[in-house]
């Protein structure tokens, strides 16, 4: 168990490093930071981590086209800020948000970006 956590906060320093190289894009940096290392760097679910989850990382480039070619705005925020759970992400007590008002202030930078990156 130590080991998987070690591997993520590896993950999570290199994805770091690298979005402060990446082109701004709002709330990309956050993507990367917070969620690339599940769901990947494209969104589609194929992060480093894939391979070791209970349950597969969903597509998170279709949620428009899953909900009818809307985005589903409050859904995704209600899901990343804990209001809704999902078995998947674990308990409320996400350690990647936590009650950190500055860290919780980034997640409409990451509902902004998961916006830009839908596909049909």
């Amino acid at each position: 168990m130590a080991m998987k956590w070690f591997w993520i906060a590896v993950w999570l320093f290199a994805c770091t490093a690298l979005a402060a190289a990446q082109d701004a894009i709002p709330g990309k940096t956050e993507y990367l930071s917070s969620c690339a290392a599940c769901h990947g760097e494209d969104g589609r679910g194929g992060g480093v981590l894939a391979s070791v989850l209970k349950v597969p990382p969903a597509d998170l480039t279709t949620l428009a086209a899953r909900n009818g070619g809307n985005f589903p705005l409050s859904a995704v925020t209600e899901i990343i800020d804990g209001r809704t759970l999902i078995a998947a992400h674990g308990s409320r007590d996400m350690p990647i948000w936590g009650f950190d008002v500055k860290a919780r202030n980034r997640i409409p930078n990451i509902v902004d970006y998961l916006i830009r990156i839908q596909r049909p």
